[in-house]
């Protein structure tokens, strides 16, 4: 992960700054006088803004160096971070906050595909497991720091205003040091293909878009979209465990503890998450990281039963003990998908100039419905479990178990179903998946071949991609042996000639705005790290329409 520490910074600060609100629930809950339904609303302000600008995220890459737009997004949610740590009033927060959500948007996607660039597929469920550990880092960072602030008065400052400010200056810090030294490999060849075809920013745009809609009828992206809309509700529920903790009788210290353990714990379990889905793949290309997410999903069920419904509700130093094992156990069981499928897979079914704008559309529909968790969770707890009064600890310990077993009834809801649900829908990924990877790979090597041809490079010329080709065609040669062992062979198709296979592309490439000089392919081609990007935003467009 060398290429990408300062993104792994921009991670850090990221998750600290989204982990703050969460736990110092019990501070700002009782400076607005807020009930977790309107704690919950906050959470929603902030998740809204970021799905809907997501697409803004996506579209960024093609107007500016990624390494620009992550920095513009960690100053814009630094301004109104610091400026939430000034507020009084509620009615104030909630908009202030939801601006906060606009950087993050520009942030994650850009950060997402700059990994997938720099990684080739064999070792992207170790890149993502690697990012999803430094994600982790600086949530349980931010849990840890707020929680123990959010009661102290540094400089005469209320703990809580203090956390929001100083996160808000290390964010600025961080985003800063990104613009500078971020290297975007693709920035060049988009650029460069951009100013030999004479395009337009409308008609970047509408390429893009374009692109977009075509993405949307592969199954496989589909299937895993619908998983992760419901799949992001049990994390976004979680946002609530540190107040069920102090309501269950834990101190501060110990809440913030078992909250970092948790976030720690996902971090490991992404990082193991990613290695047993490369392991997977390599095993069973087109089913491996499919069983292995599936096994993490499902495990997670019982785990939430045990947590919320099982374990004793006292701050007795063996309860912590047994939490702090349980806790750990679960989050390093239920990290896996993300590392270990939905961000391979994404890699693998869209091309390389698209991966921004699948990731961001990713966290687009994702965001939209996970928004919604905190406030639901709240309003179940209060409306059918019974949680009365505001978000904070009383000190009434009858009345403070009362909220802390309504708050753990919502939340056990709130994991359990979406999760059973998110197993069922994975089971689809086994149909489509293969067939999907089998088409991108056969796409991807044969659009090469005819880039090579067009441009009159030979593939000692064209350096690293060969290496890369070289994988891809193993890798299409493995699904291709798995899939025989379920499929009938179909007769073969009688040998094109090269002249027949360039004439089919240069009559089909118009029809879906893709074609392009000899000397622009020839341009990106040569254009060093940024000539994948570049040849993808030309003849690589998704799906495409030759046939070769």
């Amino acid at each position: 992960m060398g290429e990408l520490a300062p993104e792994d910074a921009v991670h850090r600060t990221r998750t600290c700054d989204e982990q703050i609100l969460p736990a110092l629930y019990a501070w700002v809950g009782a400076a607005f006088q807020a009930t977790p339904t309107q704690l919950g609303n906050l959470a929603l302000a902030r998740a809204m803004m970021q799905a809907l600008a997501s697409p803004l995220g996506g579209v960024s890459s093609a107007l500016a160096p990624r390494g620009a737009v992550i920095a513009a997004g960690c100053l814009i949610w630094a301004t109104f971070t610091a400026l939430f740590g000034t507020l009084s009033s509620y009615a104030l927060a909630v908009p202030v906050l939801a601006m906060n959500g606009l950087g993050l948007a520009l942030v994650i996607p850009n950060v997402q595909s700059l990994t997938a660039d720099y990684y080739p597929p064999g070792a992207r469920g170790r890149a993502f497991g690697a990012l999803w550990l430094v994600i982790s880092l600086g949530g349980m960072l931010g849990a840890l720091y707020a929680t123990n602030m959010g009661a102290a008065t540094p400089l005469g400052v209320p703990g809580w205003r203090f956390v929001f400010v100083s996160v808000a200056v290390a964010s600025a810090g961080v985003g800063l040091a990104n613009g500078i030294w971020v290297h975007d490999p693709g920035y060049a060849g988009r650029a460069a293909a951009a100013r030999e075809a004479g395009a337009s920013l409308s008609s970047t745009l509408r390429a893009m878009g374009a692109g977009v809609l075509a993405v949307a009828g592969i199954p496989t992206f589909l299937l895993i979209i619908t998983q992760g809309i419901v799949g992001s509700v049990p994390y976004a529920s979680l946002i609530f465990l540190t107040l069920y903790l102090q309501l269950a009788g834990m101190s501060d210290a110990h809440a913030s503890l078992l909250v970092a353990a948790y976030l720690a714990g996902g971090g490991v379990g992404g990082l193991i998450g990613g290695a047993v889905g490369d392991l997977a793949a390599r095993l069973s290309p087109g089913h491996g990281r499919i069983l292995a997410t599936q096994f993490s999903v499902a495990v997670g069920i019982p785990f939430a039963w045990v947590i919320f419904r099982v374990l004793p509700m006292d701050g007795s130093t063996p309860t912590f003990v047994l939490h702090l094992i349980v806790i750990l156990l679960f989050a390093m069981l239920t990290a896996w998908p993300g590392p270990c499928c939905n961000n391979p897979v994404f890699a693998e079914i869209v091309p390389a100039a698209q991966r921004n704008l699948v990731y961001a559309f990713d966290r687009c529909f994702e965001g939209a419905v996970a928004a919604f968790a905190a406030p639901l969770v709240g309003l179940l707890a209060e409306k059918w479990y019974g949680f009365s009064g505001a978000s904070t600890v009383t000190g009434n310990r009858e009345r403070d178990l009362a909220n802390a077993r309504a708050l753990g009834s919502a939340l056990l809801a709130f994991l359990a179903i979406p999760w059973f649900i998110c197993l069922c829908v994975y089971s689809g990924l086994h149909w489509t998946y293969p067939e999907d990877k089998r088409k991108a790979l056969k796409l991807e090597m044969e659009l090469a071949e005819l880039e090579m041809r067009v441009s009159g490079l030979s593939w000692d010329e064209a350096g690293e991609d060969r290496e890369a080709r070289r994988g891809a065609a193993e890798e299409q040669r493995l699904l291709a042996e798995e899939g025989r062992q379920s499929r009938p062979r179909s007769p073969p198709k009688p040998e094109r000639s090269a002249r027949s296979r360039i004439g089919a592309a240069t009559v089909a490439a118009p029809v879906q705005g893709l074609a392009r000089s000899p000397r622009a392919s020839a341009a990106n081609l040569r254009g060093g790290e940024g000539a994948e990007a570049g040849r993808a935003g030309s003849l690589r467009s998704w799906p495409s329409a030759v046939s070769l």
